[in-house]
């Protein structure tokens, strides 16, 4: 024999949850040449490294994980930043703060998530935003040199990063 049981949902929580980190940073870039110049230098190799100019005057990657890269070129400030956001949606539970629990946890663990997939990110970024310094500096080193006097001789070794430019005074 079969009964029918008439189930009834009381209590639920229904959630947007969003989470966001960043981290702000300085490039390491010589004061060789006038600010504008070694911005212009900086805002060239951006460009070149896939970063779009946007209307405040920084300069703006999106990777394919989400992490967004923002650059100010006159001040060299770099800012990295990764959010995240899921929907929760739970039905009766024994308790309601059960259920406050559970959307606490889920707001933990995408935290965390979002805050690894940055840590992540950040060495790659490094490297590269290291090697997009040493280019300007090394160029502005090269104009710098060639306003002193007639350079006769540059020479750049790869593997040290090392520039070694001759100049006739």
């Amino acid at each position: 024999m079969s009964r029918a049981y008439r189930i009834r949902i009381s209590e639920s929580l229904r959630r947007h949850i969003k989470v966001d980190d960043g981290i702000q940073s300085k490039l390491e870039i010589l004061e060789i040449l006038p600010p504008e110049q070694t911005s212009a230098l900086l805002e060239r190799e951006l460009q070149a490294a896939g970063f779009e100019k946007r209307e405040d005057g920084q300069w703006v990657r999106v990777d394919e994980d989400g992490v967004e890269v923002r650059v100010e070129p006159k001040t060299g400030t770099v800012t990295v930043s990764a959010q995240a956001d899921a929907e929760l949606d739970r039905g009766r539970q024994s308790l309601l703060r059960e259920l406050e629990g559970e959307a606490e946890q889920h707001e933990k663990d995408l935290q965390a998530q979002v805050t690894e997939a940055l840590e992540g990110k950040l060495d790659d970024l490094r490297r590269e935003l290291d090697q997009i310094s040493n280019r300007v500096t090394a160029e502005a080193l090269k104009q710098k040199a060639a306003s002193m006097g007639e350079v006769q001789e540059v020479s750049e070794d790869p593997e040290t990063g090392s520039l070694t430019i001759r100049v006739k005074i």
